[in-house]
């Protein structure tokens, strides 16, 4: 298979986990649901082993490691500062306290994961 049909396919694959998620989740099927996905994810893996040529290569690498790092940092970031307006508006709108607290715990722990798997990977790759 080439790249260039690996990408059709790969597109028509996510369209079509999509319209299994969404009709699964329509119908409360949680069980399609993964299913569905998990099915998507190994007909892709397998689909690019079939791939000729390179698919990826160092550069491809380097900007998802560099998109992936900010996303995270963002993503914290604005967990943070969501969950803490909302834990401070706790008077006004005290319905949306937990989720407040949701946030800034998820915030805490994507951080801590971060910190945690960074100084795993610094210390396997320690030059």
């Amino acid at each position: 298979m080439k790249k260039n049909q690996f990408s059709v396919f790969s597109f028509i694959i996510v369209v079509a986990v999509g319209a299994i998620v969404g009709f699964a989740s329509s119908i409360g099927n949680p069980v399609l649901v993964g299913g569905g996905m998990f099915a998507g994810m190994v007909v892709l893996y397998l689909a690019k082993k079939t791939v000729n040529g390179v698919v990826e290569d160092e550069m491809n690498f380097h900007i998802g490691h560099l998109a992936s790092t900010l996303t995270i940092k963002i993503v914290a970031i604005c967990f943070a500062v969501v969950g803490s307006i909302l834990i401070s508006m706790r008077n006004i709108y005290p319905q949306y306290m937990d989720l407040g607290f949701f946030l800034a715990y998820a915030s805490c722990l994507i951080i801590l994961l971060y910190a945690i798997l960074y100084s795993y990977y610094n210390r396997k790759y320690e030059a």
